[in-house]
């Protein structure tokens, strides 16, 4: 049981997330609960690719900013779709710093996309005014969210510079370390972008329930080289093919109590830091996923689009990484001929 839960990373990552939660309960305001993913995202970001202080504000605010900026263009496909395009290209770039940057690049790119898609479904009517005027209200709370964590990140700098024994420049440092470049940065950034362009493009084309499902399991599988992509692509159809259909299972025996709603809410958020494997993380996300979709009152085989659009978003974004390293192979050969000759071996 403690090798299948991450039990430091799940009691720190409840802990910053409890004021959210008890905000959320005491005010009775429903935005509370919808930006916890702000605070767990914040939270993986600075524990997994060891921001300092200074990068976790720099985080908090490409989050701000890149979510006000999408919230207004879900309201014209093509805008949508070239936002989508240029946040994921941001979030594989960001691997130039460094592999472990991957983890500030996935969690820049999960809250930004899926709190704006949830924010513009408030607009009714979908036009600039509205979606800008929401994006802004909901700001504040997004910024707030992650102060649990920046205060956090603050009082325990010292102690780990001690123990680190960093040569860092005190408070003006970004990370805790420093990386050489992740290799594939490059070809990741190509397979990202065509993989999260075509995915925001058939959202907007067949008006998608649930965009944010499908556009980041496009973008989710690009991880930088063709095995641990295949890996992470197995595990996410895996997770939703039993993930789904177990929760659909528990959340026709759950009463529809709006409690149960937030405290679900939170659980969903804390799946990203429970498990020490992405397979059983992910199922058990899809199946709270599905419980969360009924207990609100929405229709049983609603829940099967989760599936649906984690499948095909997954297909979409393994076709995109095996061709451009397929294509990457090819010119690399064509260029080794084109330098030592044909029969250089």
């Amino acid at each position: 049981m403690f090798n299948l839960i991450n039990v430091r990373m799940l009691s720190r990552g409840a802990t910053l997330l409890a004021p959210i939660f008890i905000a959320g309960l005491v005010t009775g305001n429903a935005m509370w609960f919808r930006v916890e993913i702000a605070t767990v995202s914040a939270f993986i970001a600075a524990e997994r690719s060891r921001l300092a202080p200074l990068g976790l504000l720099l985080h908090l605010l490409v989050v701000g900013l890149g979510f006000v900026a999408m919230t207004i263009s879900a309201g014209r496909p093509a805008l949508f779709v070239i936002a989508s395009v240029l946040l994921a290209i941001a979030c594989v770039a960001v691997t130039a710093a460094g592999t472990e940057m991957r983890w500030v690049g996935s969690f820049t790119f999960i809250p930004v996309l899926y709190l704006a898609c949830v924010t513009a479904n408030d607009a009714n009517g979908r036009n600039l005014a509205q979606l800008g005027l929401l994006g802004l209200n909901t700001l504040p709370y997004l910024l707030c969210a992650a102060l649990p964590v920046i205060l956090d990140a603050i009082i325990s700098y010292p102690a780990k510079r001690c123990a680190d024994r960093s040569n860092s420049p005190g408070w003006l440092a970004v990370r805790q370390v420093s990386e050489t470049p992740s290799p594939g940065c490059f070809e990741g950034m190509i397979a990202a972008a065509l993989a999260v362009g075509v995915a925001a493009s058939l959202v907007e084309w067949h008006h998608v329930h649930y965009a944010q499902w499908l556009v980041w399991s496009a973008a989710s599988v690009v991880t930088g080289d063709v095995a641990t992509a295949c890996a992470k692509w197995k595990d996410r159809m895996m997770g939703a093919m039993v993930g789904v259909p177990a929760g659909m299972l528990v959340g026709i025996f759950m009463p529809h109590a709006p409690l149960l709603s937030d405290v679900l809410t939170a659980a969903l958020a804390l799946t990203l830091v429970a498990f020490n494997q992405y397979v059983i993380a992910f199922g058990t996300r899809c199946a709270l996923h599905a419980v969360a979709i009924i207990v609100a009152g929405h229709a049983l085989f609603s829940t099967d689009d989760r599936a649906i659009n984690v499948g095909i978003g997954s297909m979409i974004g393994i076709v995109f990484v095996l061709g451009t390293n397929l294509i990457r192979r090819s010119l690399k050969g064509r260029w080794h001929r084109a330098v030592f000759g044909p029969h250089h071996r």
